[in-house]
């Protein structure tokens, strides 16, 4: 295990966890101060677009019509992008092609591949990147077609480095609110991941973390730089893992911090693409993640995977891949396919799709 990773003990009180399998196709998980009745409305829905070694979700509100995107998937890893498109243009069959958010995390391809179509396709309300001048042609053709928006009154633009953090309004009739954060803004850091833009998603008494690919510099900064207030809004129930599971990330203090019920990667396969270079998920990462989740194990378990077994990950430090127990609260849109966490502001429910 890497240094910075070790996870001694978790003071953790796993009271309120009580969790049990639901439908056959998921997972409910409690954790909740009340209960909705049977008949309560549709719910939100988080999906975790399965596009390999990329980034791509897609959040419905539970008024079914109003969305949130986070990233846009690749161009270069095989069939990303396509999936991606995909899997949007089914989602709002019959509905009017609108985003209310749109959400940038950082410039990198694995993040922005699709959003220029996003934005020449769909109506976007609101648009917020981390604010950076990337030196790529795929960031300055999306550049020129977000300014060329503002510049007609179609889109409103936010620039995360300049608002440090922020309240967006997304859905409030639900009771979902919406902010962001961006380290960078915070203390200077010169690496692109870490001024990845920081999301959290409230759904009532649930809460979502997405942290972009932000390293443990950005953690850090999280940890230690941000006020009171902000620190406390790090502890959440769904964790969208840091970097696709990279050993860069999800420190063990900040894992400690976020306190995830549920954890997500989003990466690509072994040996496929572009993970022939990036070579994710670690194995020191799902080591932390394993403490982590045998910690709450002590208390009432964690969900437990419908398809328990063996993961691939990348030892750095033997520098070769090897297969790593799973984790009982991690997803992996490598072995899951799209992971769909649904809310209705009291419990969670795992589907797979």
């Amino acid at each position: 295990m890497q240094a910075g990773h070790a996870l001694a003990s978790i003071p953790r009180s796993t009271a309120g966890l009580c969790l049990a399998l639901s439908l056959p196709l998921g997972l409910y998980l409690p954790g909740a101060l009340w209960s909705l009745p049977a008949a309560a409305a549709a719910g939100l829905e988080a999906h975790f677009i399965s596009v390999g070694q990329a980034d791509a979700t897609l959040i419905r509100c539970p008024d079914s019509q109003s969305y949130l995107l986070i990233d846009s998937a690749d161009t270069r890893y095989p069939e990303s992008s396509q999936r991606f498109r995909a899997y949007i243009q089914k989602e709002f069959e019959g509905k009017p092609k609108s985003i209310a958010v749109a959400v940038a995390s950082h410039p990198h391809a694995d993040h922005i591949g699709s959003m220029q179509w996003v934005l020449e396709n769909f109506t976007v309300q609101t648009y917020v990147d981390n604010g950076e001048k990337f030196d790529s042609a795929m960031w300055a053709r999306l550049d020129k077609v977000r300014k060329k928006q503002v510049k007609q009154g179609k889109l409103r633009y936010i620039n995360g480095k300049q608002v440090r953090t922020a309240k967006i309004e997304y859905c409030p009739d639900a009771g979902v609110s919406l902010e962001i954060f961006v380290p960078w803004a915070f203390q200077s850091l010169s690496d692109s991941n870490d001024r990845s833009v920081v999301v959290r998603l409230t759904h009532r008494n649930v809460s979502f973390l997405f942290v972009g690919d932000a390293h443990d510099h950005a953690e850090n900064v999280m940890l230690t730089q941000l006020d009171e207030g902000l620190r406390k809004k790090l502890d959440v129930q769904v964790l969208k893992v840091g970097h696709h599971g990279s050993d860069t990330s999800s420190t063990a203090r900040f894992v400690m911090a976020v306190s995830p019920e549920i954890a997500i990667i989003s990466s690509g396969e072994k040996g496929v693409g572009t993970n022939v270079r990036y070579k994710h998920p670690r194995f020191s990462t799902l080591d932390t993640y394993s403490i982590w989740f045998s910690n709450l194990d002590k208390g009432n378990s964690p969900p437990k995977h419908p398809q328990n077994g063996t993961i691939w990950a990348f030892d750095a430090a033997r520098k070769t891949w090897r297969q790593h127990d799973r984790p009982r609260g991690l997803w992996l849109t490598t072995q899951d396919g799209t992971v769909v966490v649904q809310s209705d502001g009291n419990t969670l429910n795992v589907v797979l799709r």
